[in-house]
């Protein structure tokens, strides 16, 4: 029989992965398009963003997925770190999705 919490679980962290790096491959071609150096391009509030939200993704499945404490705690830091880096990117940074 299937272990659907597994899939799901392990699906979590494969999907932040996938958003990190498609997050990653955009703005890399975003800077080549724009002709910005690729620091600046990452530098903008949508690529951080996709990123947080990918790690964020791949804390849950990581915790989701832990066998014990030593596994655990260091996905619950990642987590709450995300959260609260999260709450910062969307209180203080305009909602701009565009290189300005």
């Amino acid at each position: 029989m299937i272990n659907w919490f597994s899939v799901v679980a392990n699906g979590l962290w494969l999907i932040g992965l996938a958003l990190i790096l498609a997050a990653f491959s955009y703005h890399q071609w975003l800077a080549g398009q724009s002709g910005q150096p690729i620091g600046r391009v990452l530098n903008n509030p949508s690529f951080q963003r996709w990123a947080v939200i990918g790690l964020l993704l791949v804390g849950i499945g990581l915790a989701l997925t832990a066998d014990g404490l030593v596994q655990l705690l260091p996905a619950t830091a990642l987590i709450i770190v995300c959260i609260v880096a999260l709450i910062a990117l969307f209180r203080t940074r305009p909602n701009d999705s565009h290189i300005g």
